[in-house]
């Protein structure tokens, strides 16, 4: 028995593999498939024609080619090129930095998370904003569900899969609302959970790129046998899916089985416009494009990940991103007679890097403004003077009295927005310390 090896572009889940084996099996000759990550294990008697191989892979809405197929797995590269890997994250945050500075917002900062105080409009746009890390996951899931056998293209396919969806996370949510009115999640907790979900998807991102294996691992088994996309779109809730996940925990601290159902019913109606589209699309563009359009939602889910890991250490105070702060960036008190004061402005996605005179009681005042005011950035957390302020339209005011030299973080309500209190003892460097 020979053996001959396949490397395959485009393949994100174990479906993938299941397609392709069986569409392998079926060509003269080959006796077993198997997968080793990205590549195919194909025994074989007598001779294989490596053109049908390609030929019976692109069927399938996949790509490989000559240079792909070797005798010895160790000649091919399975893994992103470090190019490759660099130009696409530079071009992913050049992107987003341009988005901020035209619209002025960071659509990273858009990662569910876990709040009661979460609107629905903004579980709608974390929808839209995230639906790239749906598109990527459940890519096969989507083309399975939405193309027809004979291969002609309708609108109907694609509509009753992401109808099941939106029926299967709704009522999802309200189950895990109605968990929560009788189960309380300690918040020290829902943050090992936040970090544990990112950590999950950092992973599957490794995955995606092929710099790790994880194909092996199954979280959830069911057959998919039917090809009614109604049926594929409800089963699709039970997903392991690190958004869908805190998604989920967000319906578990409403407490309510309406709310929970109408939070999951907001964040999937969010998902479904690209869902849908891609539905559409993603069987019109060959093999080469649909792996371009992986490798980039891959690295899209890496930087998000990151930035959430990061997000629920800084509830921790654990702020990676503080040693980057210099004394230029602080805003400094203004000492008054017997008391100091500091102003800020509230921005979309950032409050400002403070300033203050050790011993002194801080006043801080936070001017709102009605057109920066957003689901994210309404309450501020100091965990150091266990102080939570909700924040209005005009000027809020915040009393602490600093004891030590030291730094440490406030952050909004969901730890997307985090900056630094930077508390001193030399009183000449404040605008006021002479009196």
């Amino acid at each position: 028995m020979k053996k001959l090896y396949v490397k395959i572009d485009g393949m994100s889940c174990s479906h993938c593999e299941k397609t392709l084996k069986n569409a392998l099996l079926s060509l003269k000759n080959v006796k077993s498939v198997e997968f080793n990550g990205f590549v195919a294990v194909i025994s074989y008697t007598n001779k294989l024609d490596h053109n049908l191989i390609i030929k019976t892979v692109k069927d399938k809405s996949y790509f490989t080619k000559e240079e792909y197929i070797s005798d010895d797995i160790k000649e091919l590269d399975t893994k992103i090129k470090l190019k490759e890997f660099i130009i696409i994250t530079l071009s992913i945050i050049s992107f987003s930095i341009i988005l901020n500075k035209i619209f002025g917002y960071n659509i990273f900062n858009m990662i569910p998370t876990i709040s009661t105080n979460t609107t629905y409009k903004l579980l709608f746009v974390t929808g839209l904003l995230t639906s790239i890390h749906c598109i990527s996951m459940c890519a096969s899931i989507n083309l399975v569900a939405t193309i027809n056998t004979d291969r002609k293209k309708s609108l109907k396919r694609p509509i009753l899969y992401n109808l099941g969806r939106l029926i299967s996370y709704t009522l999802l949510g309200g189950v895990v609302g109605l968990i929560g009115n009788v189960l309380s999640v300690n918040s020290i907790i829902s943050k090992i959970i936040v970090i544990l979900a990112a950590t999950f998807m950092f992973l599957m991102s490794l995955n995606m790129l092929g710099i790790i294996k994880l194909t092996k691992i199954r979280f959830l088994k069911y057959k998919t046998n039917t090809r009614n996309p109604f049926v594929i779109g409800l089963l699709n809730g039970f997903m392991p899916c690190g958004p869908l996940q805190a998604m989920q925990m967000v319906a578990l601290s409403t407490k309510s089985f309406f709310k929970g159902a109408f939070s999951m019913f907001c964040f999937c109606s969010g998902t479904i416009p690209l869902m849908l589209l891609a539905g559409v699309i993603l069987n019109l563009v060959d093999g080469k494009l649909k792996i371009v359009i992986n490798k980039i939602a891959a690295i899209i889910i890496m930087l998000l990940s990151l930035v959430m890991i990061n997000n629920a250490l800084s509830s921790f105070d654990i702020n990676i991103s503080k040693v980057l702060s210099s004394d230029k960036t602080f805003q400094k008190s203004v000492i008054k007679k017997d008391y100091q004061e500091v102003k800020i402005n509230l921005d979309y996605d950032n409050y400002q890097d403070i300033m203050v005179q050790k011993g002194i009681k801080v006043k801080m005042i936070i001017h709102v403004s009605k057109d920066k005011l957003t689901g994210c950035n309404n309450e501020i957390i100091i965990n150091k003077y266990n102080i939570k302020k909700k924040l209005e339209v005009g000027d809020n005011v915040i009393f602490f009295t600093p004891t030590n030299v030291e730094s440490f973080n406030y952050t909004c309500y969901m730890n997307m927005i985090k900056n630094n209190i930077k508390v001193v003892d030399n009183k000449k460097i404040f605008k006021g310390g002479n009196k």
